[in-house]
């Protein structure tokens, strides 16, 4: 017969044992679906050095309920010699834009429920939000509240960034896309 001083250690250490494994379970099992945040950020330009890049973020999220939207743009500058662009690039004022599209999913297809994209122009290209101080980093975000702006379902942004650098407009013709995220009706 076991006492029951050791009966109780096995238990203990089964149970310290299964843990991880409930863990392993749980993190191979979740789905961007159950996530409160899905975000997606990626370079959207460089020079041919890359001294100087564009980073894109877009952003869904349940906000205050009704869900989320943010996109942002960041400048940023390279380390001489190592290809990484992870310093401030600060931009003047206007040279560094960003707009988004909210989307909804209609049971077959993705439509724009919301969108900050600035004004259209006539070429059917975007104007931006444009940064007003001397930033590195431009965000543009909305919260929809307690109500989803387009009924319960699976949203997602789609963001886009532009910068000016040299005389010319770049990163703006790269959206991307923060992956589905589902908001409760």
């Amino acid at each position: 017969m076991i006492p029951s001083r050791h009966k109780r250690a096995r238990r203990v250490v089964r149970a310290l044992l299964a843990l991880p494994a409930a863990l392993l379970l749980v993190a191979t099992t979740a789905t961007s679906a159950s996530a409160d945040v899905v975000k997606t950020r990626d370079e959207v330009w460089s020079n041919t050095d890359s001294s100087k890049c564009l980073y894109t973020i877009s952003e869904a999220s349940d906000g205050g309920g009704g869900g989320y939207a943010k996109g942002e743009g960041l400048a940023s500058s390279g380390i001489p010699l190592s290809e990484a662009c992870v310093l401030i690039w600060n931009r003047p004022v206007g040279q560094l834009k960003v707009g988004w599209q909210y989307f909804y999913w209609n049971g077959s297809t993705w439509g724009v429920c919301r969108q900050l994209m600035g004004e259209q122009r006539p070429d059917g290209t975007w104007s931006g939000y444009a940064n007003t101080t001397k930033t590195s980093r431009m965000t543009v975000k909305a919260d929809f509240g307690i109500a989803p702006p387009c009924g319960g379902g699976y949203y997602g942004t789609k963001t886009g960034s532009t910068v000016y650098y040299g005389g010319t407009w770049y990163g703006g013709n790269v959206p991307v896309w923060s992956g589905d995220h589902w908001v409760e009706p």
